[in-house]
C-alpha cells in the first residue's frame, strides 16, 4: 500500500478555527452545478507516484452534488441548498479512476445534508435526481481536472479499488462539520 504524507508544515496555509467556517455549497447557476468546496487540498503532496503512474494534486477539493450533465435549472440548485448544513466525512477507502487518458485517485466520502438536498432539489423540479456518489478527487494527470463520476454505475465501470493510505484527510472537520484548525 502507497503511504503518503502531507505537505510540510512550512507549505501549508492557514486555516481557520474550529466553529468558525461551515461547509455550504457552492452552486454556479450558469454551469449548473453544485459543489461542496472543502479545505485542504495544499495539505497533500504535490505529486504522488502510484502503479508506476505520477499523480498531481488537485489545487481545490470539493465533493460533487450535481453535475453539468443534469441540465438543472440554477435557481432550483441554489433553493434546494438553502438552510442546509453539509459535514463531508472521508471514509479511508481509495480508489483510482479512469476514462480514456483521464485519470484520478479519488476518497470515497459520506455526505450528511446530501439526501435532504437531492429530496428538496427533485420536489422544485418534479422529477428523479441520479444521486452522485460521494466522493472527493485528491489528485489527477498532469493537467488533468478530474472525471466526473456522476452515478453508482459510472464509478462501478470506471473505477477500482486503490491500496492509498493518507496519514488523515485533508480536510477535517468536527462532528458539527467545522473546519478544525491543524
Amino acid at each position: 500500500s502507497a503511504r503518503l504524507g502531507h505537505a510540510p508544515a512550512a507549505d501549508r496555509r492557514p486555516r481557520r478555527a474550529a466553529g468558525v467556517q461551515r461547509l455550504k455549497p457552492a452552486v454556479d447557476e450558469k454551469g449548473r452545478t453544485a459543489v461542496i468546496p472543502l479545505p485542504g487540498a495544499e495539505r497533500l503532496p504535490a505529486s504522488v507516484g502510484y502503479r508506476g503512474e505520477t499523480f498531481v494534486r488537485k489545487s481545490e477539493l470539493h465533493a460533487t452534488l450535481v453535475g453539468s450533465r443534469g441540465g438543472y435549472d440554477g435557481a432550483a440548485l441554489s433553493a434546494a441548498a438553502l438552510g442546509l448544513d453539509f459535514n463531508v466525512r472521508p471514509s479511508g477507502i481509495y480508489r483510482l479512476a479512469r476514462f480514456g487518458d483521464e485519470r484520478s485517485l479519488i476518497e470515497l466520502a459520506r455526505i450528511d445534508g446530501q439526501e435532504e438536498y437531492y429530496e428538496r432539489l427533485e420536489a422544485a423540479l418534479g422529477r428523479r435526481v441520479p444521486r452522485v456518489p460521494a466522493h472527493v478527487t485528491l489528485f489527477t494527470e498532469p493537467g488533468g481536472r478530474g472525471i466526473g463520476l456522476y452515478t453508482a454505475d459510472q464509478l462501478e465501470a470506471c473505477s477500482f479499488p486503490a491500496d492509498l493510505a493518507l496519514e488523515e484527510s485533508p480536510w477535517r472537520l468536527d462532528g458539527n462539520g467545522a473546519i478544525l484548525a491543524p
